[in-house]
């Protein structure tokens, strides 16, 4: 029987077909031509030949060797057509999905160098200023988190927030202000997902930090009041996570009064500044699920009686939005967020309330290099906005031609039209490809990197 068993598994396992045992060959040899042990801290010391069979069979994302394989044949060649260009884009947003960062080892924040992990502090929070915990009240109702220890106990509550690691400036005013420790996510940085670092606090801190924060919180109010006063019984410790789960699941949120402080944290953690048409023109945008919080922000502005500005929160696809479109209010706005401790948009503040039709053009492109990758190698640059432009002018012109009855002249527009949008979409395929080649060449330059603190400048 158990040489049957044997036989049996043996023929289980079907053998590599050619193709396959070329493309196993090429991949090994890929590996082999590297220094399996490198001194950068962010190399691993194992075997990659190993570390990439793991990765197929657990279906993880690939090492970065592996992943940039062949990558210099997808570059765009000026002979290529707009459907070329795009299939070439599709591959290398494909392999770009499946290229991991390096393990972060450090992070950079406000001009120095910290390791990692930031063991936990041991502040005193009593010595906090108002205007900073407004801030902090802020920014944790947009990105914080109240969570219930999973242990059997439930002995108490944790404070997190999780942030991008070129956005640590914040967490550490948390863990100056509450103590705490700072980490590296478990979850390593993938493509466009940058490597997270997390701020977490919990035990005595984190009832301390709890009860200091409540007051001038909105939308977590009674979760922190919750962590702040966690029970000692083990059946009343049940209701209580029973409860802080609840609080999640519909608009929990506690009207209240709203200081520029908050503001800033808020829209720091959930605003968005937006240069509509890359043109003289302002948004300023918040959005959420739920919209009490919303209505506490727009009645704070509208208090304040600043000059032109007239805000409103509508309902969108199953979401609420506060904006502001006007660019003096925008500026205005802007301008007292900068003075109440604006942190992680700052940089993009700054640039907005100098936005004039002058320079408009490079605002919006320095803009760009400072927002996230949710839009990566997908906004136009100035080239492709005064396509787009030319495009819609001609557009209005094909409109024109139809009312008067000019049919002959709005066929030959048309044509023209046609002309334009093709070559528009090649230009713009061809600079995707160009930036999604650059940025999986970086994340590799980072494996390959000597430098203790390469990950940490990366913007």
């Amino acid at each position: 029987m158990h040489k049957q068993g044997m036989w049996k598994a043996m023929h289980t396992v079907r053998p590599l077909r050619p193709c396959q045992l070329r493309t196993c060959v090429k991949l090994v040899t890929s590996f082999q031509a590297r220094s399996w042990v490198s001194s950068s801290p962010f190399q691993s010391t194992k075997d990659p030949r190993s570390e990439l069979v793991r990765a197929c069979q657990c279906g993880q994302a690939e090492p970065h060797a592996a992943a940039v394989t062949g990558i210099q044949n997808l570059s765009a060649l000026p002979s290529d057509k707009v459907e070329e260009v795009g299939k070439k884009n599709m591959q290398l947003r494909s392999i770009l999905n499946r290229t991991q960062w390096p393990s972060l080892t450090c992070f950079e924040a406000n001009g120095r160098m910290y390791d990692l992990p930031l063991r936990t502090s041991c502040a005193d929070p009593g010595t906090a200023k108002d205007a900073t915990l407004r801030l902090l009240a802020g920014f944790f109702d947009g990105d914080g988190c109240v969570s219930c220890h999973s242990n059997f106990s439930l002995s108490g509550c944790t404070l997190s927030v999780s942030q991008s690691f070129d956005q640590a400036e914040v967490l550490m005013l948390l863990r100056n202000t509450f103590g705490g420790a700072i980490t590296a996510d478990r979850m390593v940085g993938v493509g466009l997902c940058k490597p997270v670092l997390r701020w977490r606090v919990c035990g005595q801190s984190c009832r301390r930090a709890a009860r200091l924060l409540a007051p001038h919180s909105i939308t977590k109010q009674k979760q922190l009041l919750l962590a702040a006063m966690w029970p000692e019984s083990k059946a009343q410790r049940e209701e209580c996570k029973t409860h802080l789960r609840s609080l999640k699941d519909y608009d929990s949120a506690v009207a209240g009064t709203c200081s520029w402080e908050y503001l800033a944290g808020f829209f720091d953690a959930e605003g968005c500044i937006h240069q509509r048409r890359g043109a003289a023109s302002l948004s300023l945008i918040i959005t959420q699920k739920y919209p009490t919080v919303l209505e506490c922000l727009r009645e704070f502005l509208e208090h304040n009686r600043l000059a032109d500005v007239s805000c409103r929160v509508r309902a969108c696809a199953r979401m609420h939005e506060l904006a502001i479109h006007s660019l003096p209010a925008c500026k205005q706005v802007l301008h007292h967020l900068l003075g109440a401790g604006l942190l992680g948009k700052a940089r993009q503040a700054a640039l907005a309330v100098t936005l004039t039709r002058q320079n408009a053009a490079s605002i919006r492109a320095e803009l760009a290099d400072l927002t996230g990758n949710q839009q990566f190698a997908k906004r136009l640059d100035n080239a492709g906005y005064a396509r787009a432009r030319r495009i819609k002018a001609a557009r209005q012109q094909v409109a024109c031609f139809e009312r008067r009855g000019q049919r002959q002249e709005a066929e030959s527009k048309q044509y023209e039209i046609e002309v334009w949008r093709h070559e528009h979409k090649l230009l713009n395929g061809r600079r995707e490809n160009e930036q999604l080649l650059e940025y999986i060449r970086y994340i590799q330059s980072l494996h390959d990197s000597n430098c203790r603190s390469s990950v940490a400048y990366i913007t």
